[in-house]
């Protein structure tokens, strides 16, 4: 009876310290490695996406360097406006204050032009895409014109991107 007993507390002294914790770590194993996958899976798809825009970046970064130094984003609407002949239509054309970051500027300008066709918004606005800049329209509203229906009012915000302009320290 003894052996028996000693038998009996042998086996459980090892199923509770040795078997047990054995079968609850492979439990918790059995949960968590699914998790920690579609972690791992998701932190794939992260870094797929920020390589996607670290390259977006540096295309960005090398069209800015590329750009002409003294472009200005205002003059740049004006021409664009003369060679529409959109100039009578021109109801208002300002730029915004722009808060310069660590190393780049947003240039905003604002425009308004009324009595258009929509040939010749889709001709205004095609022309940025063609120009050699990095600029973009931010903003596009187009309305019906209230005394003519068969013109279009247009609000546009334009931006551009440029090299904030570098400041030395006072001597």
């Amino acid at each position: 009876m003894a052996v028996g007993v000693a038998v009996i507390t042998i086996a459980w002294a090892l199923f509770a310290f040795g078997f047990s914790p054995m079968l609850e770590r492979m439990e918790t194993l059995k949960r968590v490695i699914p998790e920690k996958q579609n972690e791992l899976d998701r932190l794939r798809v992260k870094a797929g996406e920020y390589m996607s825009l670290r390259e977006e970046l540096e295309d960005l970064r090398a069209k800015i360097s590329s750009q002409e130094k003294n472009f200005e984003l205002l003059p740049f609407i004006e021409s664009l406006v003369e060679q529409c002949s959109l100039t009578q239509n021109v109801k208002m054309m300002k730029q915004v204050a722009s808060y310069p970051d660590t190393d780049f500027q947003e240039v905003i300008v604002e425009i308004e032009i009324e009595n258009v066709t929509l040939r010749q918004l889709c001709e205004f606005i095609g022309r940025f895409q063609l120009s050699n800049s990095v600029v973009s329209i931010k903003r596009l509203i187009i309305k019906k014109n209230i005394t003519n229906p068969d013109l279009l009012d247009s609000q546009i915000e334009v931006r551009t991107i440029t090299s904030a302009p570098s400041s030395t320290p006072d001597d």
